[in-house]
């Protein structure tokens, strides 16, 4: 999997690369789709066409009328991977959703980034692969029927407006576990089980004498003005003198944004199949709100850290409610069996 690098890049350049990628992921969907038919047909084509040059008549006729109908049905299939079925859609959006999430993060933060800093960016697009078709399939891992896989795709510095360095790491750690089955007597079949977590790690680096107050703030205080969603887990928080640095989990399927127009108040209609297919994925976590929220959770704690708010008083103590009386008990005596 290439990792693309880019270091102290300005903003703009950052932004045409990345903008790149849909239309790669696109064409590498097309590709994957008919490679091999294509290869295969274009071979014959081309063997049609040598008939025609070295043989005598009539088999250049008959290679040519087989060449021509040949490259209509080649030209027809083509066509039609443009409206096939949703799986290309989907491998689309799972390729080019990181480099998307990249360019939603930057377009929010172009106004705040100094006018004179660049931005230093390491990006791995494509995911980890899965399936056994893929070289982390239990052939390639050994006799082990549980592993973990690693992937720190995404590293983003930059420096801000205010003079604040900020620092963005992403790392997807990916558990897999495989289970052999009998599917009949004398067979087996090897089921793969993954669960994807992802680690974000947000630090904010700021100047001790612009920020003297930064080194009395608690973390309590500070683990007060994080905000997250009800889907993603709070793992660390540490604050020091001149460093703001937070981590959290994502076990929850997340993308890069979810498009406005499958709201109730649409600004511009979908196509057919893109409507359905955010429809269908309405549930997993908007990625790019997620780390815009955790950027002004880290300023909301500078701000608390230079006005902090004064101690409230302790809550009154809460009306205990007087007992209920025990009911009293008969006196009347009960009558039992006799004996015999």
């Amino acid at each position: 999997m290439p990792l693309h690098e880019l270091h102290q890049a300005p903003v703009d350049q950052v932004l045409r690369l990345l903008d790149t990628f849909p239309r790669r992921a696109l064409r590498a969907v097309r590709w994957d789709a008919g490679r091999w038919v294509t290869l295969g047909v274009s071979g014959l084509i081309l063997m049609c066409g040598v008939l025609c040059l070295v043989y005598p008549e009539p088999v250049p006729q008959i290679a040519g009328f087989m060449a021509f109908w040949m490259g209509c049905g080649l030209a027809m299939f083509r066509f039609s991977l443009r409206f096939s079925r949703e799986d290309p859609l989907v491998e689309i959006n799972e390729r080019a959703s990181r480099p998307e999430l990249v360019a939603v993060l930057l377009r929010r933060l172009q106004r705040d980034l100094a006018a004179d800093g660049g931005v230093t960016l390491k990006l791995r697009s494509r995911p980890i692969d899965r399936g056994p078709g893929s070289r982390f399939s239990p052939a390639g891992m050994g006799k082990s029927t549980a592993w973990t896989l690693v992937d720190p795709w995404l590293t983003l510095e930059t420096r801000l407006a205010d003079g604040a360095y900020l620092r963005l790491r992403i790392v997807e750690k990916r558990r897999c576990q495989s289970r052999v089955k009998l599917s009949r007597p004398n067979a087996t079949r090897i089921r793969l089980k993954y669960r994807d977590v992802l680690h974000v790690d947000v630090r904010l680096r700021v100047k001790a004498r612009r920020h003297p107050e930064l080194a009395t703030l608690t973390e309590a205080e500070a683990r007060r003005c994080v905000r997250l969603p009800d889907s993603v887990t709070f793992r660390r928080l540490r604050v020091s003198a001149d460093q703001l640095r937070l981590q959290i989990q994502v076990r929850q399927p997340w993308c890069a944004r979810i498009p406005r127009s499958i709201s109730s108040r649409p600004e511009r209609k979908l196509a057919v199949a893109e409507a359905a297919f955010w429809r269908a994925r309405a549930d997993p976590l908007d990625a790019s709100r997620m780390l815009t929220g955790l950027l002004l959770s880290l300023y909301q704690m500078l701000h608390v850290a230079r006005f902090p708010q004064p101690p409230q008083p302790p809550p009154a103590p809460k009306a205990v409610p007087a007992p209920l009386p025990k009911p009293e008990r008969s006196t009347r005596k009960r009558r039992g069996r006799k004996a015999v």
